[in-house]
């Protein structure tokens, strides 16, 4: 089994970002990415509607963290302090060592790479420092922006369920994404001699 540690906080950064944890200082921003149509649009969650509703979410987020059941990390600009998005693992699998992996954006931050660049260092981070072996990705089959982002970091679409998720009256479809932990040269020697 896993064991996890979170504290203090893993701080990530790429090039042009920084990956963080998210506080109630962050509320309004929070209220922002998750009203907005465009930003929610594939993703079976309600649009939040206050501040107060943004700021219950960042308690679920901190929650998760303190129960090492999850770990969502606000993304913002290195020269910024809002944030433009969130990513991380919305649930821990710690028995099969295995993640789901999630994130949304500004619809301001499209077109720029940096869910590519966020979710490259969170796999990196999930790998090495969390010591997962397997990373899942769930995705409506309509957001081909986010399926590109996965395949680009190598991701292979391992299944599609009909009509598996109800939402708004709707049955939708999920497409699920998996990434295995690359093979070191060490495990690669021992595959040989098997």
């Amino acid at each position: 089994m896993l064991d996890l540690l979170f504290d203090p906080f893993p701080v990530l950064e790429t090039q042009r970002l920084t990956l963080r944890k998210i506080t109630m200082k962050d509320a309004a921003d929070i209220f922002s990415i998750r009203r907005d149509e465009n930003t929610m649009k594939y993703i079976s969650r309600p649009l939040i509607q206050s501040v107060s509703e943004a700021q219950k979410l960042i308690g679920e987020f901190q929650e998760g963290v303190r129960n090492k059941m999850s770990i969502i990390w606000g993304i913002s600009v290195k020269s910024e302090a809002n944030l433009i998005g969130t990513i991380g693992y919305r649930s821990i699998d710690k028995n099969n060592h295995r993640a789901e992996v999630g994130y949304v954006l500004s619809p301001d931050a499209w077109g720029n790479g940096y869910a590519s660049e966020a979710i490259a260092e969170v796999i990196k981070y999930g790998f090495a420092g969390m010591g997962l072996h397997s990373i899942e990705a769930r995705v409506n089959p309509d957001n081909t922006d986010s399926s590109k982002v996965l395949l680009k970091q190598k991701f292979v679409k391992e299944a599609h369920f009909k009509e598996d998720m109800y939402f708004l009256g709707a049955f939708r479809d999920t497409e699920v994404y998996s990434l295995h932990q690359p093979k070191t040269d060490s495990s690669l020697q021992k595959d040989k001699n098997k």
